[in-house]
């Protein structure tokens, strides 16, 4: 009987993303499998962004493909909108709508998109919103929030739509440290849930704790993965032996 959580949700095929003249990424070719938490991690400027957003199409692939769900997404046919309905992205910035509501800005989307009634999308909305401790907050503007707690809401707002992977893109580099152990802390909680997470990360405690699978890459190319425990304690790569020596 096949294990559902070893099955691949997304399988990146020769992706390559050029800027002009500047190669991004080099071919890359891995596969996301349900269930599993990914952190990438390398130095800044090696691509890990670009991949990230590749694979929902907010930067367009040079070349490769990617399968999501069983369907090319880089097909000019495929439906990316719908597609990324079922991916929830976080970023760097928390880019929630500062005229709106926190319960508003996580409602907008599931009754647009999802055509959700108002009743069913908040009554989802304010459940997600208990379990990261912001219940009270449902009628206050982002600007009277915290940095973290505004970057909790930009996680529960991606949840809304319901995805079957979320995408973070260094979803706490922006914040206090003091503000960082709160957001981490709601994406170990979807961990233990077995929700698909690829992490774009400079936490390496976080990487170290939580992944099925660290990644390094560096000028585009994946050049190292393995489990957490080996990724970090032997590290096989002359390149990742150099930036663990420095980060760690």
């Amino acid at each position: 009987m096949k294990n559902d959580n070893l099955s691949p949700l997304i399988q990146v095929k020769n992706l390559e993303k050029h800027f002009g003249d500047h190669k991004v990424l080099n071919g890359i070719t891995v596969d996301i499998n349900k269930g599993e938490v990914v952190c990438v991690i390398g130095p800044s400027g090696s691509g890990k962004s670009t991949f990230l957003r590749c694979l929902n199409r907010l930067d367009e692939p040079t070349d490769g493909e990617i399968i999501f769900d069983g369907e090319n997404i880089c097909d000019p046919h495929s439906d990316i909108d719908l597609h990324r309905q079922k991916m929830g992205m976080v970023f760097q910035q928390f880019n929630l709508f500062p005229h709106m509501t926190i319960m508003k800005n996580l409602t907008i989307a599931p009754m647009t998109l999802q055509k959700k009634s108002r009743e069913e999308a908040e009554g989802y909305a304010m459940e997600l919103l208990k379990r990261v401790g912001l219940a009270d907050r449902a009628s206050d503007y982002p600007l009277q929030l915290s940095g973290g707690q505004q970057q909790r809401i930009a996680i529960v707002r991606a949840l809304c739509m319901k995805p079957e992977v979320m995408l973070f893109d260094e979803p706490t580099s922006a914040l206090d440290p003091e503000m960082v152990g709160e957001v981490l802390e709601v994406m170990k909680e979807l961990a233990h849930e077995h929700m698909t997470m690829v992490v774009v990360t400079h936490e390496m405690g976080f990487a170290r704790e939580v992944a099925n699978r660290v990644m390094f890459l560096d000028r585009g190319d994946f050049l190292e993965e393995n489990t957490p425990d080996r990724f970090f304690s032997e590290p096989r790569n002359e390149r990742l032996r150099d930036f663990l020596s420095k980060v760690l």
